[in-house]
Protein backbone atom coordinates (compact mmCIF):
# COMPACT_ATOMS: atom_id res chain seq x y z
CA UNK A 1 0.00 0.00 0.00
CA UNK A 2 1.22 3.59 -0.80
CA UNK A 3 0.30 6.33 1.66
CA UNK A 4 -0.04 9.62 0.86
CA UNK A 5 0.45 11.85 3.90
CA UNK A 6 -2.19 14.91 3.86
CA UNK A 7 -1.04 17.98 6.26
CA UNK A 8 -3.19 20.97 5.93
CA UNK A 9 -1.37 24.04 7.83
CA UNK A 10 -2.42 27.35 9.09
CA UNK A 11 0.18 29.58 11.44
CA UNK A 12 2.26 26.67 11.14
CA UNK A 13 5.90 28.89 10.36
CA UNK A 14 6.77 27.48 14.28
CA UNK A 15 6.34 23.62 13.96
CA UNK A 16 5.93 22.74 10.47
CA UNK A 17 9.67 22.00 9.76
CA UNK A 18 10.09 19.97 12.65
CA UNK A 19 6.67 18.25 11.59
CA UNK A 20 8.40 17.27 8.05
CA UNK A 21 10.85 15.71 9.20
CA UNK A 22 9.90 13.73 11.08
CA UNK A 23 7.55 12.62 8.87
CA UNK A 24 10.28 11.64 6.48
CA UNK A 25 12.81 10.34 9.10
CA UNK A 26 10.05 8.32 10.08
CA UNK A 27 7.89 6.66 7.54
CA UNK A 28 9.63 4.13 6.17
CA UNK A 29 9.35 2.85 2.25
CA UNK A 30 5.18 2.61 2.52
CA UNK A 31 5.27 6.74 2.11
CA UNK A 32 4.52 7.72 -1.13
CA UNK A 33 4.02 10.87 -0.77
CA UNK A 34 3.58 14.38 1.73
CA UNK A 35 1.15 16.72 0.41
CA UNK A 36 0.58 20.15 2.60
CA UNK A 37 -2.09 22.23 1.96
CA UNK A 38 -1.34 26.18 3.22
CA UNK A 39 -5.02 27.30 4.21
CA UNK A 40 -3.55 31.02 3.18
CA UNK A 41 -1.60 31.20 6.36
CA UNK A 42 -0.08 34.99 6.83
CA UNK A 43 3.04 33.73 8.20
CA UNK A 44 5.84 32.06 6.29
CA UNK A 45 4.72 28.59 6.58
CA UNK A 46 4.56 28.01 3.00
CA UNK A 47 7.84 29.91 2.25
CA UNK A 48 9.30 27.74 4.83
CA UNK A 49 7.86 24.38 3.15
CA UNK A 50 8.95 25.35 -0.65
CA UNK A 51 12.25 26.46 0.63
CA UNK A 52 13.51 23.45 2.94
CA UNK A 53 11.46 20.99 1.47
CA UNK A 54 11.21 20.78 -2.30
CA UNK A 55 9.72 17.03 -2.39
CA UNK A 56 7.00 18.01 -0.96
CA UNK A 57 4.11 18.84 -2.67
CA UNK A 58 2.31 22.43 -1.73
CA UNK A 59 -0.97 23.04 -2.52
CA UNK A 60 -1.39 27.00 -1.66
CA UNK A 61 -5.27 28.28 -0.89
CA UNK A 62 -6.61 31.48 -1.79
CA UNK A 63 -8.10 31.50 1.93
CA UNK A 64 -8.80 29.41 4.92
CA UNK A 65 -10.89 26.46 4.09
CA UNK A 66 -10.68 25.40 7.86
CA UNK A 67 -9.38 21.53 8.22
CA UNK A 68 -11.83 19.71 6.61
CA UNK A 69 -11.79 22.11 3.76
CA UNK A 70 -7.68 21.92 3.68
CA UNK A 71 -8.59 17.94 3.90
CA UNK A 72 -10.22 17.68 0.81
CA UNK A 73 -7.93 19.77 -1.18
CA UNK A 74 -5.26 17.32 -0.19
CA UNK A 75 -7.25 14.20 -0.75
CA UNK A 76 -8.29 15.17 -4.13
CA UNK A 77 -4.47 15.82 -5.16
CA UNK A 78 -3.47 12.22 -3.39
CA UNK A 79 -2.52 9.39 -5.47
CA UNK A 80 -1.81 7.09 -2.78
CA UNK A 81 -4.05 3.99 -1.94
CA UNK A 82 -4.33 5.03 1.91
CA UNK A 83 -4.50 8.83 2.86
CA UNK A 84 -2.74 9.89 6.66
CA UNK A 85 -4.10 12.99 7.91
CA UNK A 86 -1.20 14.41 9.97
CA UNK A 87 -1.68 18.27 12.36
CA UNK A 88 1.05 20.15 11.74
CA UNK A 89 2.36 20.40 15.44
CA UNK A 90 2.26 16.67 15.18
CA UNK A 91 5.56 14.28 15.31
CA UNK A 92 4.86 11.17 14.17
CA UNK A 93 6.94 7.80 16.38
CA UNK A 94 8.98 5.87 14.16
CA UNK A 95 6.58 2.84 12.19
CA UNK A 96 3.90 4.87 12.16
CA UNK A 97 3.26 4.14 8.36
CA UNK A 98 4.14 0.56 8.80
CA UNK A 99 1.67 0.06 11.61
CA UNK A 100 -1.24 1.84 9.55
CA UNK A 101 -0.92 -0.46 6.25
CA UNK A 102 -0.32 -3.86 8.19
CA UNK A 103 -3.13 -3.37 9.88
CA UNK A 104 -5.28 -2.25 6.60
CA UNK A 105 -4.30 -5.28 4.96
CA UNK A 106 -4.60 -7.87 7.92
CA UNK A 107 -8.24 -5.98 8.64
CA UNK A 108 -10.37 -5.47 5.56
CA UNK A 109 -13.17 -4.69 7.50
CA UNK A 110 -11.25 -1.55 8.96
CA UNK A 111 -11.56 1.78 6.87
CA UNK A 112 -10.15 4.54 9.68
CA UNK A 113 -7.50 4.12 11.21
CA UNK A 114 -6.47 6.55 14.32
CA UNK A 115 -3.58 6.41 17.02
CA UNK A 116 -1.62 7.27 20.50
CA UNK A 117 -1.66 10.69 20.17
CA UNK A 118 0.99 11.84 23.23
CA UNK A 119 0.95 15.30 24.85
CA UNK A 120 4.82 17.03 24.64
CA UNK A 121 4.80 15.62 28.51
CA UNK A 122 4.50 12.39 27.65
CA UNK A 123 0.76 11.72 28.91
CA UNK A 124 -1.35 9.92 26.63
CA UNK A 125 -3.90 12.49 25.22
CA UNK A 126 -5.85 9.84 22.64
CA UNK A 127 -6.37 6.58 22.86
CA UNK A 128 -9.48 6.33 21.28
CA UNK A 129 -12.57 8.45 21.20
CA UNK A 130 -16.22 8.34 21.63
CA UNK A 131 -19.06 10.95 21.55
CA UNK A 132 -20.92 11.63 24.61
CA UNK A 133 -24.65 10.69 25.57
CA UNK A 134 -26.96 13.00 26.13
CA UNK A 135 -24.35 16.08 25.88
CA UNK A 136 -22.71 15.17 22.38
CA UNK A 137 -19.16 15.91 23.61
CA UNK A 138 -16.27 14.54 22.08
CA UNK A 139 -14.41 12.64 24.54
CA UNK A 140 -10.83 11.31 24.37
CA UNK A 141 -9.94 7.79 26.15
CA UNK A 142 -5.88 7.84 27.57
CA UNK A 143 -5.93 4.51 28.74
CA UNK A 144 -3.59 2.54 26.43
CA UNK A 145 -4.52 -1.09 26.42
CA UNK A 146 -1.58 -4.02 26.68
CA UNK A 147 -2.25 -5.35 23.21
CA UNK A 148 -1.10 -3.94 19.87
CA UNK A 149 -4.29 -5.60 18.90
CA UNK A 150 -6.30 -2.48 16.73
CA UNK A 151 -9.78 -1.57 19.03
CA UNK A 152 -12.85 -0.76 17.53
CA UNK A 153 -14.13 2.49 19.17
CA UNK A 154 -16.44 5.36 18.25
CA UNK A 155 -14.66 7.56 16.35
CA UNK A 156 -10.46 8.36 16.53
CA UNK A 157 -9.51 11.96 16.53
CA UNK A 158 -8.35 13.89 12.88
CA UNK A 159 -4.51 14.55 14.35
CA UNK A 160 -3.29 11.36 13.00
CA UNK A 161 -6.02 9.84 10.98
CA UNK A 162 -5.68 7.19 8.10
CA UNK A 163 -7.92 6.34 5.08
CA UNK A 164 -8.62 3.48 3.01
CA UNK A 165 -9.13 5.17 -0.74
CA UNK A 166 -12.09 3.37 -0.91
CA UNK A 167 -13.72 4.67 2.46
CA UNK A 168 -12.92 8.17 0.80
CA UNK A 169 -14.78 6.88 -3.00
CA UNK A 170 -17.80 5.64 -0.78
CA UNK A 171 -17.99 8.37 1.82
CA UNK A 172 -17.17 11.46 0.29
CA UNK A 173 -15.85 14.35 0.72
CA UNK A 174 -15.38 16.20 4.54
CA UNK A 175 -18.31 17.73 5.71
CA UNK A 176 -16.59 21.21 5.48
CA UNK A 177 -18.98 23.20 7.01
CA UNK A 178 -17.51 21.97 10.06
CA UNK A 179 -15.64 25.18 10.21
CA UNK A 180 -12.99 25.93 10.84
CA UNK A 181 -12.76 22.94 12.69
CA UNK A 182 -14.27 20.23 15.64
CA UNK A 183 -16.08 16.98 15.31
CA UNK A 184 -15.29 16.59 11.51
CA UNK A 185 -13.56 13.74 12.09
CA UNK A 186 -16.50 12.03 14.24
CA UNK A 187 -19.34 12.87 11.61
CA UNK A 188 -16.57 10.95 9.15
CA UNK A 189 -16.30 8.30 11.33
CA UNK A 190 -19.94 7.83 11.96
CA UNK A 191 -20.23 8.10 8.07
CA UNK A 192 -17.97 5.40 7.24
CA UNK A 193 -19.15 3.16 9.86
CA UNK A 194 -23.06 3.36 8.61
CA UNK A 195 -21.39 2.44 5.28
CA UNK A 196 -20.60 -0.21 6.84
CA UNK A 197 -16.78 -0.11 7.63
CA UNK A 198 -14.97 -0.60 11.29
CA UNK A 199 -13.06 2.26 13.04
CA UNK A 200 -10.28 1.42 14.79
CA UNK A 201 -7.62 3.03 17.35
CA UNK A 202 -4.17 1.08 16.40
CA UNK A 203 -1.61 1.39 19.89
CA UNK A 204 1.32 1.27 18.23
CA UNK A 205 0.53 4.36 15.84
CA UNK A 206 2.04 6.69 17.53
CA UNK A 207 2.66 10.47 17.32
CA UNK A 208 3.58 13.22 19.76
CA UNK A 209 1.32 16.22 19.29
CA UNK A 210 2.86 19.51 20.71
CA UNK A 211 -0.48 21.60 20.80
CA UNK A 212 1.22 24.58 19.54
CA UNK A 213 -1.85 26.32 18.11
CA UNK A 214 -2.84 29.38 20.32
CA UNK A 215 -4.83 31.38 18.47
CA UNK A 216 -8.25 30.46 20.41
CA UNK A 217 -6.35 32.16 22.90
CA UNK A 218 -6.18 35.51 21.59
CA UNK A 219 -10.26 34.92 20.68
CA UNK A 220 -11.73 32.97 23.52
CA UNK A 221 -15.38 33.91 22.80
CA UNK A 222 -15.04 33.30 18.94
CA UNK A 223 -13.19 29.61 19.90
CA UNK A 224 -15.92 28.82 22.06
CA UNK A 225 -18.97 29.76 19.26
CA UNK A 226 -17.03 27.49 16.94
CA UNK A 227 -16.88 24.71 19.06
CA UNK A 228 -20.48 25.01 20.33
CA UNK A 229 -21.69 25.60 16.94
CA UNK A 230 -19.62 22.01 15.44
CA UNK A 231 -21.08 20.14 18.12
CA UNK A 232 -24.57 21.61 17.39
CA UNK A 233 -24.24 20.41 13.94
CA UNK A 234 -22.93 17.03 14.55
CA UNK A 235 -25.85 16.67 16.89
CA UNK A 236 -27.97 17.87 14.12
CA UNK A 237 -26.42 15.43 11.79
CA UNK A 238 -26.20 12.53 13.83
CA UNK A 239 -28.80 12.35 17.06
CA UNK A 240 -32.08 10.51 16.93
CA UNK A 241 -34.95 12.10 17.59
CA UNK A 242 -35.56 10.34 20.87
CA UNK A 243 -32.03 11.50 21.54
CA UNK A 244 -32.37 14.80 21.53
CA UNK A 245 -34.80 15.54 24.24
CA UNK A 246 -32.22 14.36 26.87
CA UNK A 247 -29.75 16.40 24.89
CA UNK A 248 -31.30 19.87 25.03
CA UNK A 249 -32.32 19.22 28.94
CA UNK A 250 -28.12 18.85 29.46
CA UNK A 251 -27.89 22.16 27.45
CA UNK A 252 -29.95 24.11 29.51
CA UNK A 253 -28.91 22.44 32.77
CA UNK A 254 -25.00 23.23 31.95
CA UNK A 255 -26.55 27.19 31.13
CA UNK A 256 -27.47 26.97 34.69
CA UNK A 257 -24.42 26.94 36.13
CA UNK A 258 -23.43 29.64 38.61
CA UNK A 259 -19.64 29.55 37.39
CA UNK A 260 -20.57 29.55 33.52
CA UNK A 261 -18.18 32.39 31.59
CA UNK A 262 -20.00 35.11 29.87
CA UNK A 263 -17.86 32.97 26.72
CA UNK A 264 -19.17 29.76 27.20
CA UNK A 265 -22.91 31.98 27.71
CA UNK A 266 -22.29 34.12 24.41
CA UNK A 267 -20.73 30.84 22.52
CA UNK A 268 -23.86 29.05 23.03
CA UNK A 269 -25.94 31.52 21.99
CA UNK A 270 -24.42 32.34 18.63
CA UNK A 271 -23.72 28.69 17.70
CA UNK A 272 -27.63 28.34 18.65
CA UNK A 273 -28.35 31.28 16.16
CA UNK A 274 -26.16 29.79 13.79
CA UNK A 275 -27.47 26.40 14.03
CA UNK A 276 -30.76 27.02 13.80
CA UNK A 277 -30.35 29.77 10.68
CA UNK A 278 -28.51 26.64 9.24
CA UNK A 279 -31.26 24.13 9.25
CA UNK A 280 -32.15 23.62 5.86
CA UNK A 281 -28.88 23.01 5.18
CA UNK A 282 -27.89 20.74 7.80
CA UNK A 283 -31.04 18.73 6.78
CA UNK A 284 -29.48 18.56 3.17
CA UNK A 285 -25.68 17.54 4.58
CA UNK A 286 -27.95 14.82 6.46
CA UNK A 287 -29.59 13.53 2.97
CA UNK A 288 -25.97 14.06 1.18
CA UNK A 289 -24.15 12.18 3.98
CA UNK A 290 -26.24 9.69 5.51
CA UNK A 291 -29.38 8.96 2.97
CA UNK A 292 -31.46 9.93 6.00
CA UNK A 293 -34.06 13.07 5.59
CA UNK A 294 -35.03 14.88 8.87
CA UNK A 295 -38.78 13.73 8.96
CA UNK A 296 -41.53 16.85 10.05
CA UNK A 297 -41.00 16.03 13.83
CA UNK A 298 -37.26 15.72 13.93
CA UNK A 299 -37.25 19.38 12.33
CA UNK A 300 -39.72 20.18 14.65
CA UNK A 301 -37.66 19.27 17.85
CA UNK A 302 -34.39 20.98 16.34
CA UNK A 303 -35.89 24.21 16.05
CA UNK A 304 -37.94 24.42 18.89
CA UNK A 305 -34.69 22.89 21.13
CA UNK A 306 -32.45 25.54 19.66
CA UNK A 307 -35.03 28.40 19.89
CA UNK A 308 -35.41 27.55 23.39
CA UNK A 309 -31.16 27.38 23.79
CA UNK A 310 -31.02 30.49 22.32
CA UNK A 311 -33.74 32.51 24.54
CA UNK A 312 -32.05 30.38 27.67
CA UNK A 313 -28.85 31.88 26.64
CA UNK A 314 -30.11 35.30 26.57
CA UNK A 315 -31.60 34.96 29.62
CA UNK A 316 -28.55 33.49 31.78
CA UNK A 317 -26.07 36.67 29.28
CA UNK A 318 -28.91 38.93 31.22
CA UNK A 319 -28.31 37.55 34.77
CA UNK A 320 -24.37 37.72 34.73
CA UNK A 321 -24.45 41.50 33.39
CA UNK A 322 -26.86 42.20 35.96
CA UNK A 323 -24.56 40.38 38.45
CA UNK A 324 -21.81 42.37 37.31
CA UNK A 325 -24.06 45.49 37.65
CA UNK A 326 -24.92 44.73 41.03
CA UNK A 327 -20.97 44.35 42.19
CA UNK A 328 -20.63 47.61 40.44
CA UNK A 329 -23.20 49.05 42.81
CA UNK A 330 -21.42 47.39 45.72
CA UNK A 331 -18.29 49.14 45.41
CA UNK A 332 -20.17 52.55 45.34
CA UNK A 333 -21.63 52.17 48.47
CA UNK A 334 -18.15 51.03 49.76
CA UNK A 335 -17.34 53.86 48.11
CA UNK A 336 -19.96 56.22 49.74
CA UNK A 337 -19.48 54.49 53.30
CA UNK A 338 -16.03 55.63 53.19
CA UNK A 339 -16.16 58.92 52.01
CA UNK A 340 -18.81 59.32 55.12
CA UNK A 341 -16.03 57.92 57.49
CA UNK A 342 -13.75 60.68 55.98
CA UNK A 343 -15.56 63.56 55.96
CA UNK A 344 -17.79 62.70 58.69
CA UNK A 345 -21.10 63.92 56.53
CA UNK A 346 -22.72 61.39 53.81
CA UNK A 347 -22.02 62.65 50.36
CA UNK A 348 -25.74 62.59 49.97
CA UNK A 349 -26.74 64.41 52.64
CA UNK A 350 -29.00 66.97 51.76
CA UNK A 351 -29.93 67.79 55.08
CA UNK A 352 -28.53 71.79 56.13
CA UNK A 353 -25.76 71.52 58.75
CA UNK A 354 -25.51 74.11 61.69
CA UNK A 355 -22.67 76.30 61.83
CA UNK A 356 -21.60 75.14 64.89
CA UNK A 357 -21.92 71.24 63.58
CA UNK A 358 -20.02 71.84 60.67
CA UNK A 359 -16.75 74.09 62.48
CA UNK A 360 -16.93 71.03 64.76
CA UNK A 361 -16.25 68.63 62.05
CA UNK A 362 -14.04 70.73 60.18
CA UNK A 363 -11.64 72.05 62.59
CA UNK A 364 -11.75 69.18 65.21
CA UNK A 365 -12.89 65.59 63.99
CA UNK A 366 -10.86 66.20 60.69
CA UNK A 367 -8.31 67.78 61.95
CA UNK A 368 -7.69 64.18 64.70
CA UNK A 369 -8.20 62.01 61.96
CA UNK A 370 -4.82 63.69 60.15
CA UNK A 371 -3.17 63.32 63.30
CA UNK A 372 -3.86 59.74 64.05
CA UNK A 373 -3.35 58.91 60.39
CA UNK A 374 -7.29 57.66 60.39
CA UNK A 375 -7.54 59.64 57.12
CA UNK A 376 -4.55 58.20 55.79
CA UNK A 377 -5.56 54.80 56.29
CA UNK A 378 -9.24 55.60 54.83
CA UNK A 379 -7.77 57.31 51.70
CA UNK A 380 -6.05 54.41 50.99
CA UNK A 381 -9.28 52.09 51.15
CA UNK A 382 -11.20 54.59 49.45
CA UNK A 383 -8.44 54.54 46.35
CA UNK A 384 -8.32 50.75 46.50
CA UNK A 385 -12.07 51.07 45.80
CA UNK A 386 -12.16 53.54 43.30
CA UNK A 387 -8.93 52.17 41.07
CA UNK A 388 -11.54 48.46 41.19
CA UNK A 389 -14.57 50.31 40.30
CA UNK A 390 -12.69 51.84 37.21
CA UNK A 391 -11.38 48.13 36.32
CA UNK A 392 -14.79 46.94 36.64
CA UNK A 393 -16.32 49.63 34.28
CA UNK A 394 -13.12 49.22 31.66
CA UNK A 395 -13.64 45.23 31.84
CA UNK A 396 -17.61 45.59 31.49
CA UNK A 397 -17.16 47.89 28.62
CA UNK A 398 -14.57 45.81 26.80
CA UNK A 399 -16.68 43.16 26.73
CA UNK A 400 -19.30 44.66 25.51
CA UNK A 401 -17.28 46.02 22.67
CA UNK A 402 -15.92 42.72 22.22
CA UNK A 403 -19.88 41.12 21.69
CA UNK A 404 -21.28 43.59 19.54
CA UNK A 405 -18.20 42.75 17.62
CA UNK A 406 -18.28 39.41 17.67
CA UNK A 407 -22.17 39.72 17.46
CA UNK A 408 -21.92 41.03 14.37
CA UNK A 409 -19.04 39.60 11.92
CA UNK A 410 -19.19 36.34 13.20
CA UNK A 411 -20.67 35.10 10.06
CA UNK A 412 -16.75 35.81 8.63
CA UNK A 413 -15.20 33.98 11.28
Amino acid sequence: MKVSVIIPVWHGDSVIAQCLEAVFARSGETLHEVICVDNASPDTSAAIIAEQFPQVRLLPQPVNLGFAGGVNAGIMAARGDVFMLLNQDCLPHEGWLTAVTQTFAQHPQIGIIGGTIYNADETVNHAGAHIRHPDGYSVHETAVPPTSDPQIVDYVNGAVFAIRREVWQQNGRFDDDFYPGYFEESDYCYRARKNGYQVAYVPSVQATHLFSSREWQKDPLRHSANQHRSRYRFVSKHFTAVQLSPFFTAEANALDQADLHIHQIMGRLLAARDTLRDQAAIANARQRDLDQPISREHERLLSRGFTRLLRLSWARAHRHIDANQQKRQELRQQEYDLLTKIYFRAPNETQPESTGQRLWRLLVKRPLSFITLRDYLLLAQLNTLHIARLDLLEQQLNQRLHLLETLTDYEYR
